[in-house]
């Protein structure tokens, strides 16, 4: 397998994004890149705004190992928001082909290191933003998001992905296809993404894990929720997971909890059935599809998994919004 480490910082993404692109053979003209070979597929859209902020779009499947080693900028404290769809489940699928992921918040400036996904189609996008431009947008005053933007030292957190705020991640995805206006629909859809995201924060609606584990274990969670999300057919083993990680399965579960902040299998089911709730809802495959492509043992095995869910029979919502 060939490995690819590209050593930069987060307050300058498109150095990056450049050196890639020459290092892959593909093209970069500031704004969009284009990669296409048998090492590597990528494809980026990225805009830098006033302050330095960034934002960007993401799609990437690698027969490469590709790894990203972050070398931190003390003169300005910058911070990172990225929010990942992974892993392709139905090519009949023609509403929902990524499952979703959660927020991802952390300050740029320490040392970490990210292992993106190998052979598994995925998508994010990433929001980059010095606290000075936060500050410029926010109306002041004291709020939970300025407090966690302003915490010292090394952080991550992780949150989860509410309707509202995937609703602009989805817009914001699909005005990457529209160069007549895309760098205005990024800026504005990324601005109602952080502004729901203090919304939510100041009611108390989100759920919050700050991430207190080793940086190397903290990259094997990430890609072990990549791998688990991009085969709903079979559950995770864990005995399998624990050798093949080097740690005891109540390490392996106690780190992807500090994580994400469930143990692995309730997290595979959830994710899961979410999923189901999707595909029932926005696609025009039969329940019977749907069981197969998402592991179900029989229909009757997804219709009760569904109804404890959500509290009511997965062919009550099926056509209800296009």
């Amino acid at each position: 397998m060939k490995k690819y480490t590209i050593v930069s910082n987060e307050d300058h993404p498109h150095d990056s994004y450049k050196r890639i692109a020459e290092d892959f053979k593909g093209t970069w003209d500031g704004a969009e890149m284009m990669i296409d070979n048998e090492d590597l597929k990528l494809q980026i859209t990225s805009f830098e705004y006033m302050g330095g902020m960034f934002v960007g779009h993401l799609q990437m499947n690698s027969n490469t190992q590709i790894i990203y080693s972050n070398v931190p900028n003390d003169d300005e404290n910058f911070v990172v928001m990225r929010i990942g769809y992974s892993g392709a489940y139905s090519k009949k699928d023609k509403y929902r082909r990524f499952n979703h992921d959660g927020i991802f918040l952390y300050n740029a400036n320490q040392l970490f290191n990210i292992e993106y996904p190998f052979q598994i189609s995925c998508q994010w996008i990433t929001i980059r933003f010095p606290l000075e431009v936060f500050n410029y947008f926010d109306e002041g005053g004291d709020s939970k998001l300025r407090d966690l933007l302003n915490e010292e030292g090394d952080w991550f957190h992780y949150f989860t992905l509410s309707p509202k705020i995937e609703g602009y991640v989805n817009e914001l995805v699909k005005a990457s296809h529209n160069k007549t206006k895309r760098k205005y629909s990024f800026l504005s859809r990324a601005l109602d993404i952080l502004g729901a995201f203090k919304e939510k924060m100041e009611k108390g609606q989100t759920t919050k894990s700050n991430i207190k584990i080793h940086p190397d274990d903290f990259s094997s969670m990430v890609l072990l929720k990549d791998k688990i999300l991009s085969d709903f057919t079979t559950p995770p083993n864990l005995n399998t997971l624990s050798f093949e990680l080097g740690m005891s399965i109540s390490k392996l579960n106690r780190n992807f909890k500090a994580v994400y902040q469930q143990p692995i299998l309730q997290y595979f089911n959830q994710h899961r059935t979410e999923e189901t709730y999707r595909q029932v809802k926005y696609s025009d495959k039969s329940l019977t599809e749907i069981a197969d492509d998402l592991g179900y043992s029989h229909v009757g095995h997804l219709s009760r998994t569904f109804k404890k869910q959500f509290g009511y029979a997965p062919s009550s919502i099926r056509g209800t919004l296009q």
